[in-house]
């Protein structure tokens, strides 16, 4: 499965674990700190991924949700590819934000929030979306 993990940028160490956590699983996870070579169009290749992805992941924080975040346009390109997120998106409550604060798109569907470690529960969380697609 093609995953594409979402993440603010201050958030990168726990985006790291989780994408090694899916890797486990054998995902093929896209993380743009790992997939993009310097010098290279990004923006094109953050769409590209987003194109080709089975689940996204959106780790909300208050970074990831703050008003021009790039995560907020990738979450615009996977409402864009999907019109409703059921099975498609997994948004992960990484840092306490405040529920009103968040996307509608990520809040019309249940919201992920870890009780002990994130990256195992993110990963067995995919497996229940992939078993439901």
């Amino acid at each position: 499965m093609n995953i594409f993990v979402s993440y603010a940028s201050e958030d990168h160490a726990d985006a790291d674990e989780i994408a090694l956590a899916l890797a486990g699983f054998d995902h093929s996870v896209f993380l743009d700190r790992n997939a993009l070579e310097a010098g290279g169009n990004y923006i094109s290749r953050i769409s590209a991924a987003i194109a080709d992805c089975d689940i996204m992941i959106f780790l909300i924080s208050p970074h990831s949700i703050r008003s021009r975040s790039y995560a907020l346009t990738e979450l615009k390109l996977a409402q864009q590819k999907w019109r409703h997120p059921k099975n498609r998106l997994l948004p992960v409550m990484l840092k306490e934000t405040p529920i009103d604060s968040i996307p509608a798109y990520l809040r019309s569907v249940t919201i992920l929030e870890p009780m002990g470690s994130v990256s195992a529960e993110v990963a067995y969380a995919v497996e229940d979306l992939a078993l439901a697609s």
